[in-house]
């Protein structure tokens, strides 16, 4: 079984790529959704049960942020995907702005100075990085390049 774990700033377009290329084949673990880390563990529990791949859609900005969902996984047996995926932060922050539900500027400015980019020595199996352009998804292997904002 799969587990992917997204990363990446409020309004990069993490959802979106979720509905592109995951929605008919991984459950979603969003704590938009979810609102508590406690519903969150059990739907994590729940899928590791029943062994469906699951996405977390989160932004987990930090090494540590995703090590809550990859550590767990690897002991569940389950392979460990990750995406960065990346937009600027001036496209995140008017995407952001023309949201209904939108992430206070302050918030989108902390992920931003607190990010790091995923690494292959957190554990991943796979570690892809993804944009969004005009036409559509550009999804290739993530590298070591410069620190992204």
């Amino acid at each position: 079984m799969e587990a992917v774990i997204f990363s990446g700033l409020q309004a990069a377009g993490k959802t979106t790529l979720y509905r592109d290329r995951f929605l008919e084949t991984h459950a979603r673990i969003a704590m938009d959704l979810l609102r508590t880390r406690a519903r969150e563990a059990a739907l994590m529990r729940v899928c590791f049960e029943t062994r469906t791949p699951f996405v977390v859609d989160n932004t987990n900005p930090t090494a540590a942020d995703r090590a809550r969902y990859l550590k767990p996984a690897r002991e569940a047996g389950f392979r460990v995907i990750g995406y960065l995926v990346e937009a600027d932060y001036a496209v995140a922050a008017s995407r952001n702005l023309a949201r209904t539900r939108t992430v206070p500027a302050a918030g989108l400015r902390d992920a931003a100075r607190r990010f790091v980019r995923p690494a292959p020595d957190e554990g991943f199996d796979e570690l892809w990085h993804a944009t969004a352009g005009p036409d559509g998804w550009r999804i290739e292997p993530l590298l070591t390049t410069p620190p992204l904002f």
